[in-house]
């Protein structure tokens, strides 16, 4: 009842930004969010007002999570991924499984305080990505118009995705209580991830088959319904409400006929609200942690934000019939962890059965925010880096030719 009353009320908060031009400059400032965020909470602390509660914290970004999940998997065609964009699809199903793996490797080895199912927590939390970069600098670089969509599909489909695969692995790293077996959590966690997908599934499909013969082919308004139905089902029943949500948005958008542009415009609508409100909340309760970190966990934050993201990503492109400056740009544009990562983290404020909990959420805040601030540092040099290798590119092309 509690994820659903907080549903309610994200509903409303987002019902009443939208009448205002505020979360579309917001949504143009994570680092800017991030500082406000915990420096409110600095000045919070300071009153000794007592703490926010953890479960309406973790309750409304689970909420937020679903939102963004829906809106990724909408724009998902998942039976035509692999042929309409190959690039991203080496990336989603090659450079993001690589980059779990690496990570949470190099998290159980560094950092002694996490546990091997801790570390795997970590890896795939900081696996959904889409939301760090600068995304004014992804669309006014000079790169082709193919390369920028692939960016784009690859974080939606990594978001979609593979946030069924972090509840699963939450389940895994979950302690057994009191006369549990030990894979009983995670048996817990697919019984509800199953859940969700099969109410997730019917609102998707009788959204796209049944209330678009009604509102018109490619309706934007059945989809937000059949979301909002998963997610509130799956509430009240027990069920996963990001993985309903997600479902919801996969199933619709195999079965519609809705365009391109109006799967991307759902986008747009709903990242113009939920990352720029993960980031505040996110500086609000976790980004405070990263004075709490040790060396080791600085050393690993930046090593997931640069070499274990980009390296992957770089091997999984070798064989695409791309241009090297373009693999050089679609390895370091996307993969960051962003709002997707943060929403998770912070879902999981309230769970202290997770193992190693207080050091997972504090690794993965330090590596949130080294990703964010990364990701805006180093995005319009980037972008010229990448102008001048496609002017030297072409240069080279027209005197071998």
């Amino acid at each position: 009842m509690t994820l659903a009353l907080t549903g309610l009320i994200v509903l409303g908060v987002f019902l009443a930004l939208s009448k205002t031009r505020a979360p579309a400059a917001a949504a143009e400032a994570p680092v800017l969010l991030l500082v406000v965020g915990a420096g409110v909470s600095f000045l919070y602390r300071a009153s000794g007002l007592p703490g926010a509660p953890a479960e309406w914290v973790a309750a409304a970004s689970e909420a937020g999570l679903a939102a963004l999940v829906f809106a990724c998997a909408a724009q998902v065609r998942a039976s035509r991924f692999a042929r309409r964009c190959p690039a991203s699809f080496r990336l989603t199903v090659g450079g993001a499984p690589l980059f779990l793996v690496l990570c949470a490797l190099s998290a159980f080895v560094l950092l002694p305080e996490l546990s091997l199912p801790s570390a795997l927590l970590v890896g795939a939390i900081l696996a959904l990505n889409g939301a760090a970069f600068d995304r004014r600098a992804v669309t006014g670089a000079p790169a082709p118009a193919a390369v920028k969509a692939a960016v784009r599909n690859e974080s939606a489909a990594s978001i979609a995705f593979g946030a069924p695969v972090a509840v699963l692995i939450a389940g895994y790293a979950t302690a057994p209580g009191a006369g549990q077996i030990p894979l009983e959590p995670l048996l817990e966690a697919s019984l509800g991830a199953l859940g969700g997908f099969a109410l997730g599934g019917a609102a998707g499909l009788l959204a796209a088959r049944l209330l678009e013969r009604v509102n018109g082919a490619g309706g934007e308004r059945s989809a937000v319904v059949a979301g909002f139905a998963a997610f509130f089902a799956a509430a009240l029943f027990g069920a996963n409400a990001v993985i309903a949500a997600g479902a919801a948005g996969l199933v619709w958008s195999e079965e519609t006929a809705a365009s391109g542009p109006a799967r991307l415009r759902l986008r747009r609508r709903v990242e113009r609200f939920v990352p720029p409100a993960a980031y505040l909340l996110f500086g609000f309760t976790l980004a405070p942690r990263v004075f709490e970190a040790d060396l080791l966990s600085l050393l690993f934050a930046v090593a997931a934000v640069t070499a274990l993201r980009v390296g992957p990503r770089l091997a999984m492109l070798q064989s695409a019939p791309l241009p090297k400056e373009s693999q050089v740009f679609l390895a370091w544009f996307g993969g960051a962890p962003g709002a997707a990562s943060a929403l998770f983290a912070m879902s999981l404020l309230d769970d202290a059965l997770i193992l190693d909990h207080e050091a997972a959420l504090t690794v993965v805040a330090l590596a949130v925010v080294a990703g964010v601030i990364a990701a805006r540092a180093s995005s319009r040099p980037l972008a010229n880096a990448f102008l001048r290798e496609t002017a030297a590119a072409k240069k080279r092309r027209l005197f071998a030719s």
